[in-house]
C-alpha cells in the first residue's frame, strides 16, 4: 500500500484498518452502508508533509506562497511553509454542496483569497488527499486565473481514482477507504458511530458492541484504532452525548437520542 521505501515495514497508521478517503470531493453522506476506514496518526501526517516537502526541494521548486485548501489543507500547509522556509500562507475553501443532498456537478470556491494574495507569485497548492482530484484542479485553475506565476499542486495522499496528477504526492493509495485523519477523528467517527448504531437492530449499544458494528461495517479493528488513536472512543461518545446525539440507556450503555 506504500510506495515510499522510508515508512516503516511494521505496523502502519493506514494498515487494513480497512483499506476510503477536507476539500474531499466525495462525502461520507454519498457512500454505500459499507465502506472502509483507515485510521491515521500525526506522526504519520507529518511524515508526509516531509516528503512532500523534500520533493519540492529536489525539484527545485521555490515557491513564494502556500496555498491551502480548506479545511483538510491547512496542517499541511502549515508544515509546509515550516520545511521550505515560508512564512507566506493562504486559504482556499472549495465545496461542492449549495444546500442540503444538493451538489454541484464543479466545486466551486466558497471564501475567496484575499485580493493580490498570488499575482505574480510562484504558488504552491496544498491539500489533504484527491480522490476525484476535482477540488485541486479547481484551486488550480482559480489560482491561475489570478495572474500567479508557476502554480503547481500537492496533495499527501492520491488515491487511483483521481483524474487529476498533482506535480507532488507524499502517498498513492490503489485501494479506496475512507481517510480518518487526526484533524477529523471526532467529526467522522460521530458520524461513523451514529450509522451504525441507525443500522444495527437493537435498542441500546455498550462500548464493546459499538466497536463490533465499527468492524463489521467499516473494518475498523480496535487493536489498530488502540495503536493509531488510544482512549479515543470514549471522549467521542462523551462528545456525542454532550451533542445531544445519545443518550444514556442505563450504566455503560447508549441508544441515540430520540429512539
Amino acid at each position: 500500500m506504500f510506495t515510499d521505501g522510508e515508512h516503516s515495514p511494521g505496523f502502519s497508521p493506514l494498515m487494513s484498518i480497512a483499506r476510503l478517503p477536507s476539500s474531499r470531493c466525495t462525502q461520507m453522506s454519498e457512500l454505500p452502508d459499507d465502506f472502509d476506514c483507515s485510521i491515521t496518526t500525526w506522526d504519520y501526517i507529518y511524515s508526509l508533509c516531509r516528503d512532500v516537502s523534500d520533493d519540492v526541494r529536489d525539484d527545485e521548486f521555490e515557491p513564494d506562497v502556500v496555498v491551502a485548501l480548506a479545511r483538510g489543507g491547512w496542517f499541511a500547509g502549515r508544515c509546509l511553509c515550516d520545511f521550505l522556509g515560508l512564512d507566506d500562507l493562504t486559504s482556499l475553501k472549495m465545496e461542492h454542496y449549495v444546500g442540503t443532498a444538493e451538489k454541484r456537478d464543479e466545486p466551486s470556491v466558497r471564501y475567496p483569497m484575499p485580493e493580490g494574495s498570488v499575482e505574480g507569485k510562484d504558488v504552491l497548492i496544498i491539500d489533504d488527499i484527491a480522490d476525484t482530484g476535482g477540488s485541486i484542479e479547481r484551486a488550480y485553475e482559480y489560482v491561475t486565473e489570478r495572474n500567479a506565476g508557476d502554480v503547481r499542486t500537492a496533495t499527501l495522499q492520491l488515491l487511483g481514482t483521481s483524474e487529476f496528477e498533482p506535480d507532488y504526492v507524499g502517498e498513492h493509495l490503489e485501494e479506496w477507504s475512507w481517510i480518518v485523519y487526526p484533524w477529523n477523528f471526532i467529526e467522522d467517527m460521530i458520524d461513523l458511530i451514529t450509522s451504525v448504531m441507525d443500522r444495527a437492530d437493537q435498542e441500546s449499544f455498550t462500548q464493546a458492541e459499538i466497536r463490533h458494528y465499527l468492524a463489521e461495517f467499516h473494518g475498523v479493528d480496535r487493536i489498530e484504532m488502540e495503536i493509531a488513536q488510544p482512549d479515543r472512543i470514549p471522549e467521542v461518545l462523551n462528545e456525542m452525548e454532550r451533542r445531544d446525539i445519545l443518550e444514556s440507556a442505563g450504566p455503560g450503555e447508549w441508544a441515540l437520542a430520540g429512539e
